[in-house]
C-alpha cells in the first residue's frame, strides 16, 4: 500500500492540537449557508438545496468530445468521451448519501475524469432512498456495469462518498460473480455501517467546533446516522458485505483500488481500515490522503485547488489500470 498527500505531509492522526483546515476549506465554510436537516426537512427540499450547492462549487465544467444520453438496461446514464471512440469505460456513481445527487451534479467530475483518464465515463442516475432503499442503488450500479461490459472492451468502477460505497460493493460482487474489473476508484467512500466505533466517537468530540463551525462533529454524526437509517432501514442488513464492504468476510481477489481521503472527514477511518484489509489480502491499493481537506472537496473545482489535483491523481490511476489490463490481455 502506498500513501501520499497533496503536500507530501501525512494527514494529522489526532492528539490535543485542534484540527486545522486548509485555508480554502476555511474560506468555503465561512461563506457557506446552512442546509436543511435531512431528518426533518422534506426530501425534495433537501435534494434541491444539495443540487444548488454542488453546482455552485463545481463551476464551469470541462469540455469533452461527446456527451451521450444512455439507457443502460433501464438505468438512466450519460456517457462522456474525451475523444469520441474510447473502448474503455469507468462506470461512475455519484455521492449524496444515497438520498440526493443526479447526473447534472456529477457532470463536472465525470468530464474531468474522462479527460484525465483518457477513457469513457458512464455516469449513472441510480435510484435514491427513501423511495428506493438498499439494494436498489447497488442493483442499478451492477446493471450499468453489466451493460458497460457488453459495450466496451474494459470496465472500471468508481464513485464518491455513497457512490464509493456502491463502487466498492460492486467490486465485491464482481469478484463473487467471476466478473473482471480493471480497477475500483473510491473517493472518501462510505464503507462501514453506522456504529459507535472509537474513531467516530472521537471525531464527534474533537470536531465539535471545527473551523469555527459550532456542532460540526455532532451534526456530521447525526447526519450519517440518518442516511444509514434511510438507505438501509433494517439494522440487521447494515453489516451485509454489499451494504458495508468493510464487513465483507474476505476482500481477496477484488479489483485493484485507488482510495482518496480527506483529513477532516468522518469517513477517513473506515477508508484507511479498508485499504489495510485490501493490502493484507494481496490486492494492489493506493491510498491518497489530502491534508487539511473535508468531505466533498473532490467536486469543488471552483473553490478548491486540491479538487483539480485529486482529479488528476484519480485519472492517472484509472489510465494506468486500463494500460495494465491491455498489457496482460492475450
Amino acid at each position: 500500500m502506498t500513501a501520499s498527500s497533496r503536500r507530501g505531509i501525512p494527514a494529522v492522526r489526532g492528539g490535543d492540537a485542534p484540527p486545522r483546515p486548509h485555508k480554502q476549506v476555511q474560506a468555503f465554510l465561512d461563506n457557506s449557508g446552512s442546509s436543511p436537516d435531512p431528518w426533518v426537512a422534506d426530501i425534495a427540499a433537501v435534494r434541491a438545496d444539495a443540487r444548488a450547492k454542488v453546482l455552485a462549487v463545481t463551476g464551469e465544467t470541462a469540455q469533452v468530445a461527446s456527451v451521450e444520453p444512455v439507457d443502460a438496461d433501464g438505468v438512466p446514464a450519460r456517457l462522456y468521451r474525451p475523444k469520441g471512440r474510447e473502448q474503455e469505460v469507468l462506470v461512475w456513481a455519484h455521492g449524496g448519501g444515497w438520498i440526493h445527487g443526479d447526473l447534472d451534479t456529477a457532470e463536472g467530475v465525470a468530464k474531468e475524469l474522462a479527460n484525465r483518464a483518457g477513457c469513457g465515463v458512464l455516469s449513472i442516475d441510480y435510484r435514491l432512498a427513501p423511495e428506493h432503499p438498499f439494494p436498489a442503488g447497488l442493483d442499478d450500479t451492477w446493471t450499468a456495469v453489466a451493460w458497460a461490459r457488453r459495450n466496451f472492451g474494459s470496465v472500471a468502477v468508481g464513485g464518491d462518498s455513497s457512490g464509493g460505497n456502491l463502487a466498492a460493493a460492486v467490486a465485491l460482487k464482481a469478484r463473487d460473480e467471476g466478473v473482471r474489473l480493471a480497477a475500483q476508484l473510491l473517493v472518501y467512500p462510505v464503507l462501514d455501517s453506522f456504529e459507535n466505533t472509537d474513531y467516530k466517537v472521537a471525531f464527534r468530540r474533537r470536531y465539535e467546533t471545527f473551523a469555527g463551525q459550532p456542532g460540526f462533529g455532532p451534526n456530521t454524526y447525526r447526519r450519517l446516522q440518518h442516511i444509514w437509517a434511510t438507505y438501509v432501514p433494517d439494522p440487521a442488513h447494515r453489516t451485509a458485505s454489499y451494504a458495508s464492504p468493510l464487513h465483507a468476510e474476505s476482500v481477496r481477489g477484488v479489483a485493484p483500488a485507488t482510495i482518496i481521503t480527506a483529513e477532516h472527514d468522518f469517513l477517513r477511518g473506515e477508508a484507511e481500515d479498508y485499504a489495510r484489509r485490501l493490502r493484507a489480502a494481496g490486492v494492489p491499493v493506493e491510498l491518497i490522503e489530502y491534508a487539511g481537506q473535508i468531505h466533498g472537496f473532490f467536486e469543488m473545482f471552483a473553490v478548491m485547488t486540491d479538487a483539480h489535483h485529486a482529479a488528476g491523481k484519480a485519472g492517472d490511476a484509472v489510465r494506468r489500470a486500463f494500460q495494465s489490463t491491455r498489457t496482460i490481455e492475450p
